[in-house]
């Protein structure tokens, strides 16, 4: 959770930076001030707009982390919109008064709220606060679309990776819910939606695995992993495991709300694929290939075999498996649809 609330702390650092940077540019050429800085030196403009990139980073940092976990979960999306733009305007607020006492205190001046006063009211005080706002809404809209298009992925459409298709390599884990059709008849459509709901809020645990979010399903999720990603430390095995573990210590509240436990079962396979950008009307990213229909057609094994974690003999040998899990040979079976047998090992945590 750390290093995540670092991490967005960081990004706004280098947005604002550079923001700020822009606006000082911008401010040279012809707009009308308040406050002449000509005396500034460049080493002292470069020092005042680190001071306050670092500080608008914390302060917009913070808020976007705690608006994204602790409010847009549990209200809805205008209540969170409303909440989070009343945030905005007190950190702005607070941010200009520490500029200015910046700007003051480097020309060697004191604090002059008459200054100050004429400055809040003032028409570059319109534009300014104008431009935070511009500045943030851009942020949380190529946000949502790395968010929806994965980590990492924009960047990539942008530079045209997915454009033509392209060969790699991957993990891929098939997750799906245990007897999904008689809890769902037993909750109801409506109760049984917010239970995946609650489920795969649950799964973001297997970030800390640099776990990939392919796509959901209906009560199944698919997930992915660059080949030595997801070698590297079992993270592909570790993340199933998590989340297991994660679902088990908040048995209660989900005993209490639903009456039930959820368990999952997941099927893994390592494999070349193909990846291309796909789509007219809905663009999205898409993997084709074997490997990610063989690691499907594993996961339906693990009822016929009663395991919880399946994986094919290729991503077992590619493994390398410490003394925190145990590997099975439980078959080679004859997946649907494919014209050779595979080897299947069942895996547990030790």
């Amino acid at each position: 959770m750390r290093s995540k609330y670092f991490r967005y702390v960081f990004r706004h650092f280098i947005i604002w930076n550079l923001a700020f940077i822009f606006w000082a540019f911008m401010r040279e050429f012809g707009q009308e001030v308040v406050q002449d800085f000509e005396p500034l030196t460049l080493a002292q403009r470069v020092r005042i707009h680190l001071v306050i990139g670092v500080v608008s980073g914390f302060l917009f940092g913070s808020l976007d982390y705690l608006i994204e976990k602790k409010v847009y979960k549990y209200v809805s999306l205008g209540k969170a919109m409303v909440i989070g733009l009343v945030s905005f305007v007190i950190v702005v607020l607070l941010l200009l008064t520490f500029a200015m006492r910046v700007f003051t205190r480097v020309i060697g001046q004191e604090f002059n709220w008459e200054i100050y006063n004429e400055f809040m009211f003032s028409n570059e005080m319109l534009l300014l606060v104008f431009y935070f706002f511009l500045v943030a809404f851009l942020t949380d809209i190529f946000k949502h679309i790395d968010k929806k298009l994965g980590p990492g992925n924009l960047w990539r459409m942008i530079k045209g990776e997915f454009y033509q298709p392209k060969e790699d390599e991957r993990i891929f884990m098939f997750l799906d819910l245990k007897s999904s059709t008689t809890i769902a008849e037993s909750l109801g459509h409506i109760k049984y939606s917010k239970l995946i709901q609650d489920c795969f809020k649950d799964l973001r645990v297997v970030e800390k695995y640099n776990a990939e979010v392919y796509q959901y399903v209906g009560d199944e999720v698919v997930l992915t992993w660059p080949k030595e990603t997801g070698l590297t430390n079992s993270n592909c095995l570790r993340a199933f495991f998590e989340f297991s573990e994660r679902i088990s210590n908040r048995s209660g509240y989900y005993t209490k709300k639903y009456g039930v436990v959820p368990e999952f079962k997941a099927g893994l396979n390592i494999g070349e694929i193909v990846v291309a950008e796909v789509g007219e009307i809905k663009t999205e990213i898409a993997y084709h290939g074997d490997a990610i229909n063989t690691a499907a057609r594993i996961q339906e094994q693990c009822n016929v075999l009663g395991r919880s974690l399946l994986i094919s003999e290729k991503l077992q040998s590619n493994l390398q498996l410490d003394t925190a899990f145990s590997s099975l040979h439980v078959g080679d079976i004859l997946l649907k649809g494919k014209s050779s047998k595979v080897n299947i090992y069942s895996v547990e945590a030790s």
